[in-house]
């Protein structure tokens, strides 16, 4: 008996992809953001993935310098055609991508970047779609809480960079809009050798009631390593870039103990639909519950934006096609949280709070 060779077909795949720091000091920023998104891709391909089509996630590590995220971009976009782009991390970064052209001559949506400065949103670039709070959100939040606390003598400790700077000035204006006194101010350069002086001048001012830091996740972790040990009862609070799971890591759960950090995620603990699927596609990759942060939480929920978009596709996916149906987002119900893109819109949210890094190294809302 002859039987005719069964010809399979491969699954139709769509490709997102993603430019973000993966070594280097600002791998704490960009290896959860990556993380995160390939969690939901990899959930949303195990259940079946998205009209027919499975999702292909290609990251590339730009080691968070502007000209590598430029030329990692366009290589993504030339290389594997992909419909949509996640996350991108840092103002200069993100002002780099606008200023190159390199989004607007592909037509590509850049879902969730993560840059939350008034420079990059002052661009108006149609191609950025935001998800998360500026920095000047997150500066009101923590000044005007301190000052509300009768904590009006600050001083800031920030890197001394494009992104550091930024946080100076709405740390500045959100003082002086609140009646708060911003005592002094301290750049620390690259390198991070300073902060043992910075310390024990921030230190020494027993005037002082509030520290405000902002940096890269190393800058925090041995700043605050070194404030705890000269004066443990200053509160010392960070911005979101600062990875609670990489605090952990470098300070231990009692070392990290007290630190306060601004979220601009809804907590992972709510009971939203969109917190119970975060939490069984983080489960599938296998980490540890002590280790997400929500900068994982940030992939995810760029990536579940992506996916409600390429739900609404007819046909074949492209980027025209992706940002057109991101433009159709109108308040729409993803999990429990709405996003709205409609008439031009580009900021989703502007949602911030503070948690605090409790017994165990487990971060309380």
């Amino acid at each position: 008996m002859c039987m005719s060779a069964q010809v399979f077909s491969a699954p139709k795949e769509v490709v997102i992809g993603s430019v973000v720091p993966l070594n280097g000091p600002f791998a704490t920023l960009g290896k959860p953001l990556a993380e995160g998104a390939s969690a939901c891709f990899d959930y949303v391909n195990e259940n079946g993935g998205i009209n027919g089509y499975r999702v292909r996630f290609e990251v590339q590590d730009d080691s968070f310098d502007p000209k590598m995220t430029v030329s990692k971009t366009q290589e993504l976009i030339s290389t594997h055609s992909p419909v949509a782009l996640l996350n991108t991390a840092g103002t200069l970064q993100n002002a780099a991508l606008i200023q190159s052209g390199v989004l607007s001559r592909a037509n590509i949506p850049l879902v969730g970047p993560r840059d939350g400065s008034s420079t990059v949103r002052g661009l108006q670039s149609k191609n950025h779609y935001f998800l998360i709070a500026g920095i000047a959100a997150e500066a009101d939040k923590i000044v005007n809480v301190s000052a509300t606390i009768g904590r009006k003598r600050m001083v800031a400790v920030y890197s001394d960079d494009g992104s550091g700077r930024e946080a100076l000035a709405q740390i500045e204006r959100a003082a002086e809009k609140s009646g708060a006194t911003l005592v002094a101010r301290y750049p620390v350069p690259a390198g991070l050798k300073d902060i043992p002086d910075i310390a024990r001048k921030v230190a020494a001012d027993q005037s002082l009631q509030q520290v405000l830091v902002y940096g890269v996740t190393p800058l925090v972790a041995q700043f605050y390593k070194e404030i705890r040990t000269l004066r443990p009862a200053l509160p010392v609070t960070s911005f979101s870039t600062t990875s609670h799971a990489a605090i952990v890591d470098i300070l231990g759960a009692e070392g990290s103990r007290g630190l306060m950090l601004t979220q601009v995620t809804y907590p992972t603990s709510s009971a939203l639909q969109i917190m119970k699927d975060f939490r069984a596609a983080m489960d599938l990759q296998q980490i540890p519950e002590v280790r997400i942060n929500n900068l994982h939480l940030e992939g995810f929920l760029a990536a579940r934006v992506v996916v409600e978009a390429l739900k609404k596709i007819k046909g074949v996916p492209t980027p025209e096609a992706m940002a057109a149906a991101l433009d159709q987002l109108h308040k729409t119900d993803i999990g429990g949280l709405n996003y709205d893109f409609s008439n031009g819109r580009r900021e989703g949210s502007s949602f911030v709070q503070i948690g605090i890094i409790g017994p165990q190294g487990r971060l309380m809302n």
